[in-house]
């Protein structure tokens, strides 16, 4: 009895960690927004309390929101959950043509002009070897986007290495995995216009054709650092540990070159903002 129960219990771990890795079905909204120049606070504002208000109503899920860590680029990011594409699209439709929303949001307007000047959309899916994302208020750290355009013909091993070595490398060396995304299927954004929206500013461009298409070529994925020092150290001992450069060797000579194209890693560290559930 006491082997089988103790059978049973491992049996429930394994199952338990399995679980945590499975891949998220929901069609994820990263958008960023570009405000009117000088009115960021106007924007984040109208977000916090008007805009929160409607998503709420029209049931579009909040997951975070964050500002750039460099006080220079105004921009704001969002990221919002949808069970699937057609949901993300009438919801958006009913917030956008309510009568309420349009009333409450003009107080937000100067001489006419609301503070929003622009927004990106990136639609976004879960790899299986992601880990599960959560609206966890953990505090006291730093998030990083990163987002890599493979070679021709190389996210596949890109999305093999990340899961066999990177995760738990990045791990080792103190950072925390929070979501590993691909490009929904059949979105049109070229991988260029990508790097532009998720990259900081004037740091967009890479080695790849302006119609390289963004699905099923790009990396997308947040991990957090307690400080921005502290992801400084940890990629350093990361790039010298000899299980990544045997993992990185081996999978570039199974490539025959890099899985990366030129210039095609970007960094962008951001901060949650106070109204953002994921922290």
């Amino acid at each position: 009895m006491t082997k089988f129960l103790m059978a049973s219990a491992l049996f429930i771990m394994v199952l338990s960690n399995a679980v945590s890795l499975r891949a998220d079905e929901a069609l994820y909204e990263m958008r960023v927004y570009t405000p009117e120049p000088g009115r960021r606070a106007d924007m984040l504002k109208l977000m916090e309390g008007t805009g929160r208000k409607f998503l709420a109503i029209h049931k579009l899920d909040l997951v975070g929101a964050w500002t750039p860590t460099d006080p220079a680029d105004e921009r704001v990011v969002t990221l919002i959950k949808h069970a699937d594409r057609k949901s993300c699209d009438a919801a958006w439709s009913a917030f956008q043509a309510d009568p309420a929303w349009q009333s409450e949001s003009k107080a937000a307007a100067i001489d006419g002009k609301m503070p929003v000047k622009g927004v990106e959309r990136i639609f976004l899916t879960v790899n299986d070897y992601s880990p599960e994302l959560k609206k966890e208020d953990v505090g006291n750290r730093v998030f990083e986007l990163r987002t890599y355009i493979a070679t021709p013909n190389n996210l596949s091993a890109l999305n093999k290495r990340f899961k066999n070595h990177t995760l738990g490398l990045f791990q080792k060396h103190g950072m925390t995995n929070v979501v590993y995304w691909s490009i929904a299927k059949a979105e049109p954004m070229p991988a260029a216009k990508l790097l532009n929206a998720v990259s900081p500013v004037g740091k967009g461009n890479a080695e790849i054709s302006a119609e390289l298409p963004a699905d099923g070529n790009a990396l997308v994925y947040f991990i957090t650092h307690k400080s921005e020092d502290a992801a400084k150290g940890s990629f350093d001992s990361f790039g010298k540990d000899d299980a990544w450069k045997k993992a990185r060797t081996e999978s570039e000579q199974a490539a025959g070159g890099s899985l990366t194209a030129g210039g095609a890693v970007k960094s962008w560290f951001l901060k949650p903002t106070a109204f953002s559930p994921l922290k």
